[in-house]
């Protein structure tokens, strides 16, 4: 029995080691895709100032903030050994939800939905801070 339990606490290292190494490669990626985007923005600023253009800026910043808080998500994965908070990731949920609300151009369906949603994790939050201390 105690070979069955040594075999299974070296498997779970191994696939902590994968979860850790596979984090790292993702880590890396979402960097070159983060700078990629940023140099994406230079012609979009150069072409002029028309509606079109100032919201094509506009959602291709929000893309790069989205990226830099996935990438933010995997550095405190790994600054954890694999492990995020909750309350981390419902405030990463939250403010997506606020970069979707700020890119929804004016249409009050997806409006309403995403203002619903922070506020449910608003308040999710507010429990999880209150109920677990």
């Amino acid at each position: 029995m105690k070979k069955i339990y040594k075999l299974a606490a070296n498997f779970s290292h191994i696939l902590r080691l994968c979860t850790i190494g596979a984090l790292a490669i993702l880590g890396i990626l979402l960097s070159i895709i983060l700078f990629t985007e940023t140099f994406s923005l230079i012609p979009l600023m150069q072409a002029g100032n028309t509606d079109h253009v100032i919201f094509k800026i506009l959602d291709r910043v929000i893309v790069f903030f989205l990226f830099f808080s996935f990438m933010t998500m995997i550095i405190a994965a790994l600054k954890h050994h694999g492990r995020i908070a909750v309350d981390f990731l419902l405030s990463l949920g939250i403010m997506a939800l606020i970069r979707g609300l700020i890119a929804a151009h004016g249409q009050p369906y997806e409006i309403l939905t995403n203002s619903i949603a922070i506020l449910l994790l608003i308040i999710g939050m507010v429990v999880l801070k209150h109920f677990m201390k």
